[in-house]
């Protein structure tokens, strides 16, 4: 967890922390968040934490119940909602990456790829999701569309979380992924909007699919809910 600064506000520094913590899990999904427990341990102010909730609950990783603010618990719905708007922006991403990508960005691509394969064979799932993460988020800047990269922070801030605290996906999930990616790369650096698109599109609707298993199987489990 990061330490408090003083060249930052405060509010924003809380609101930074606690949304690493709900991102790693340290908060569980559906649980209760407490202003005064979450300014002890911190070691500020109740207000400075109350801000700091009004900015996470307009991100959607707050949610208020009556007069209770709990951690997002998303339901099977919500989550093959938020992966079908998933689908649509990022092929669009690509698509657009495809024509304004620079040679930077496409050797930062390799590199990820690379890294990544290395960390399938050990295998590193944190690794893997942070890298996964970086790859999306290199094409979707890649788009230079301020419109596009505003609405891909926010569905995937969600995705995040959603891979991490309720599918809690493995490393062999990310094997077929890692693949994706290189074609998904390859298309980019032919400069093919049209095949980037299509590559994406299809990745992501894999991605769905692994979701979709994933929900299936913890549906099985009485023990484990999605709400």
């Amino acid at each position: 967890m990061r330490e408090i600064k003083k060249t930052e506000p405060l509010h924003s520094q809380v609101y930074h922390i606690v949304k690493e913590m709900i991102m790693e899990g340290k908060y569980q999904p559906g649980e209760r968040m407490v202003e005064t427990k979450v300014a002890e341990n911190l070691g500020v102010s109740r207000g400075t934490v109350r801000e700091a909730f009004r900015m996470l609950t307009k991100d959607d990783l707050l949610a208020q119940k009556e007069n209770s603010l709990f951690v997002y618990h998303p339901d099977a719905q919500d989550i093959l909602d938020i992966y079908e708007c998933r689908k649509s922006l990022e092929s669009l991403s690509a698509k657009l990456a495809a024509r304004n990508i620079t040679d930077q960005q496409l050797e930062q691509l390799e590199q990820i790829i690379n890294e990544s394969k290395k960390a399938l064979a050990m295998p590193d799932t944190q690794k893997l999701t942070s890298l996964n993460q970086k790859f999306h988020d290199t094409i979707a800047f890649a788009s230079r569309n301020k419109q596009l990269i505003q609405l891909f922070e926010v569905i995937n801030a969600k995705v995040l979380y959603i891979r991490n605290c309720i599918l809690k996906e493995r490393s062999e999930s990310f094997a077929v992924l890692v693949s994706d990616h290189e074609e998904i790369f390859l298309a980019l650096k032919e400069r093919d909007p049209a095949k980037a698109e299509e590559k994406m599109e299809a990745h992501i609707q894999r991605s769905l699919k692994v979701a979709n298993t994933a929900l299936s199987k913890q549906m099985d489990e009485p023990e484990s809910s999605l709400g």
